[in-house]
């Protein structure tokens, strides 16, 4: 069924582009000259006692609690006294009051810098957290409120941060002279302890990615504090966060809206629980710097230079996104032609090729049942309903509640995959059906047997062809990561090879999909049902989008079709051996050959 010589043909145009590729690597965007001396400037030990006294002042800070509102208070107070124009805006959010308190001192030219730390608190009392970041903030503009500022800055105490971001959504949408925002500092976790790795986190919910030289710049003030700049990210990892993108923190959903945004964040982008209340005073002090020279980086320089929208880092250099979109693209062409040519030839040949395309949709079917149980679950409240920005992997907790919601919509997966998928498949093929067919059973599900071979795979090999070009139309690094499996399926489908050999070509699809997933895992700190349940979470708040949620539950059902179709080849071709290699005649008569009497047999 695959024309060998039309398939190797297609890979010219990969071959090409993996050349281009080769040569297409870009230096990253230089940083911008620091600024003064931080350290003279910077005192950690005022900060260190405001911190201290936000969390005794109010222990529990959470997003609208009396502790929170005096937080508030106290911000602007301090905003005030330093010569900051404050504003207070108070909305809500989640059915929660929050405000947010921001202050501005006018330079002398209208571009923007903004330093932005989230108050309220996650836990009780989050000293390392929002005490240490609000504290930073203030001290930011102690320092910074008798200098004259070539740019107008704003300093924004936001709230709502455990409510999907609200504050930083809120800031954003509010804010006057938004196109004139050069970069958003976002404060996170400057007290977390000594043994966290600091990150300047740049990851947005989509495939978008922020500024090459803001990043460095901030890099290089870090570097110059703490004497070792924060580690970016691998290559392959950076490939990963593009296909599967989750932009954790305020800094993703400024990004989201076009606003260059950075978050240092001094636990890591996700940082571990570690029960701890103290600051690690040094580290504390040194990042405050490195903020306070970023600060004054941007002040004085140019506007950073962006860079490409999206790239990977490689070694020293980049390499620009649409590099890679290009390679993507022309990676799917040679399965997009093979599976074309083959269904062209299976109509020439007059098979059931709708018949076998029904067969698929039916494949598909259960998942999609399995995520509208999801969207149900949500919508009668038996399940939460997920923040409007991607919450903390902390909410993954299993709790009665979450177990049961993955239960059900586990059950109606396979539930419908049992029953209605197999009816479905009964109505589309009425009348006898072959042993060729894939399913459960030799005359449960497809059409006649001369179509098993040829009408199956090539209605099989389109419709994942198809399924993937849209992935890539949608995002193109997620279709690279499926790239493989578009290929080998494609093989299993499309050629004669043993069951054992198709299984292997189907297990070996899997194998970047899983090393995501478990990368994921990993750096979520998740075990297997949690991440399932944070997944749920995802897809149910629509982070992941509606488009990519179908076209999972699309490619799902389609690996088990060619489960199935496995399956069902691997019992036909016992069947045809059982039959070659049977006893003819009586039972007391073997046949002239049977001993290696003849020619032939001798032969053999």
């Amino acid at each position: 069924m695959l024309e060998p010589r039309l398939y190797r043909a297609a890979f010219i145009p990969a071959v090409l582009a993996a050349v281009f590729a080769m040569f297409s690597l870009e230096d990253r965007s230089s940083p911008l000259p620091q600024g003064l001396a931080a350290d003279a400037l910077f005192d950690e030990a005022p900060a260190l006692e405001s911190a201290r006294r936000l969390a005794r002042a109010g222990p529990d800070r959470r997003a609208g609690t009396p502790g929170d509102a005096a937080a508030a208070r106290t911000v602007e107070r301090e905003l005030g006294a330093r010569g900051f124009e404050t504003r207070v805006d108070r909305f809500s959010a989640e059915d929660t009051e929050l405000v947010n308190v921001v202050g501005r001192r006018v330079g002398a030219s209208r571009d923007q810098i903004v330093v932005m730390a989230a108050r309220d608190a996650v836990s009780v009392p989050d000293l390392r957290g929002s005490a240490a970041d609000t504290a930073a903030l203030l001290e930011v503009a102690r320092v910074l409120g008798g200098r004259t500022a070539r740019k107008t800055l704003l300093l924004a105490s936001v709230d709502g941060a455990a409510l999907g971001d609200a504050g930083a959504r809120r800031l954003i949408d509010t804010i006057e002279d938004r196109d004139r925002i050069e970069a958003v500092i976002v404060l996170s976790g400057l007290g977390a302890g000594r043994d966290a790795t600091p990150a300047l986190v740049q990851w947005s919910n989509d495939v978008s990615r922020g500024s090459v030289g803001l990043a460095r710049t901030v890099s290089a003030s870090v570097g110059r504090e703490l004497g070792e700049a924060p580690v970016e990210s691998g290559t392959l990892a950076q490939l990963v966060r593009l296909a599967l993108p989750l932009g954790l923190g305020a800094q993703g959903v400024l990004l989201e809206r076009d606003v260059e945004a950075i978050r240092v964040a001094g636990g890591g982008e996700v940082p571990a629980a570690d029960g701890e209340d103290k600051i690690a005073e040094d580290r504390y002090a040194g990042l405050g710097r490195a903020v306070l020279r970023t600060v004054l980086a941007l002040d004085r320089g140019a506007r950073a230079e962006r860079g490409p929208a999206t790239y990977v880092g490689v070694a020293r250099k980049i390499i620009p996104g649409w590099v890679l979109v290009l390679l993507a693209g022309t990676l799917i062409l040679p399965a997009l032609a093979a599976s074309v040519d083959a269904f062209a030839r299976a109509r020439r040949r007059r098979k059931s090729v709708g018949r076998w395309a029904w067969w698929l949709a039916a494949g598909v079917l259960p998942f999609l049942a399995g995520l509208a149980m999801a969207e149900l679950l949500v919508l009668v409240g038996q399940a939460p309903n997920a923040p409007p920005a991607p919450p903390p992997p902390s909410v993954a907790t299993l709790d009665p509640g979450a177990t049961a919601a993955l239960g059900v919509t586990a059950a109606t997966t396979a539930l419908v995959w049992a029953f209605v998928r197999p009816a479905l498949i009964r109505r589309a093929a009425p009348g006898p059906v072959a042993v060729a067919a894939p399913g459960p059973g030799p005359r449960s599900e497809g059409p006649r047997r001369d179509d098993g071979e040829t009408a199956a795979g090539a209605a099989f090999a389109l419709g994942l062809a198809l399924t993937v070009l849209l992935l890539w139309l949608l995002n193109p690094f997620a279709a690279l990561l499926v790239v493989p499996a578009l290929h080998l399926w494609t093989l299993a489908a499309l050629t004669r090879v043993r069951p054992r050999t198709s299984a292997l070509l189907t297990a070996g699809g899997l194998v970047l999909p899983a090393a995501a997933l478990v990368f994921y895992l990993s750096y979520l700190s998740l075990n297997p049902v949690e991440g399932a349940w944070y997944l749920f979470l995802l897809v149910t708040g629509h982070h992941t989008g509606l488009a990519a949620s179908l076209l999972a539950c699309t490619l799902l059902g389609l690996l088990g079709s060619l489960i199935a179709l496995t399956v069902a080849r691997a019992r036909v071709m016992r069947n045809r051996e059982e039959e070659e290699t049977g006893i003819r005649g009586p039972a007391t008569y073997a046949g002239p050959g049977s001993l290696g009497g003849t020619e032939s047999a001798l032969r053999r």
